[in-house]
């Protein structure tokens, strides 16, 4: 029997002292360049805890105490997303020369790939301190 796609990814949500959020160079098909969260791929064996610290370990911060997760379909009859993002808090500026610290609400509105219609309600709330640390699921 076919087992559907499922692509397991770690995003990191990371913010400096003034609240500004991490941002990557990235691509998207057919349009060129766009911004991108810090990602990862989940590994075969790994949890997506391990996957966070690995991530974690490309950047100088520390992981926060809230983890959203959601599960996207791909497209009709593609399979699913499996998506976990940790929060985390940026303890120097990254080496990464194409890193963009982007004020975090005009940061959000960038991030439309990653097709989580709660997406900019969850960083508001992180960020406003509505949020409770521990697990949110978003997209349900």
């Amino acid at each position: 029997m076919y087992a559907p796609l499922m692509r397991r990814e770690v995003h990191l949500l990371c913010f400096d002292s003034r609240r500004r959020l991490l941002l990557l160079p990235g691509r998207r098909s057919g349009t060129g360049g766009v911004l991108t969260l810090p990602a990862v791929r989940r590994r075969e064996c790994e949890t997506y805890e391990q996957a966070a610290l690995r991530l974690l370990s490309n950047h100088s911060a520390r992981r926060g105490d809230v983890v959203a997760h959601a599960e996207i379909p791909l497209s009709p009859g593609g399979g699913r997303r499996q998506v976990r993002v940790y929060a985390a808090h940026a303890l120097a500026p990254d080496g990464n020369r194409e890193a963009c610290w982007i004020p975090w609400r005009d940061a959000v509105r960038q991030l439309e790939p990653l097709a989580i219609p709660e997406f900019a309600a969850f960083v508001e709330g992180y960020v406003e301190g509505w949020i409770p640390d521990g697990w949110i699921t978003l997209g349900s």
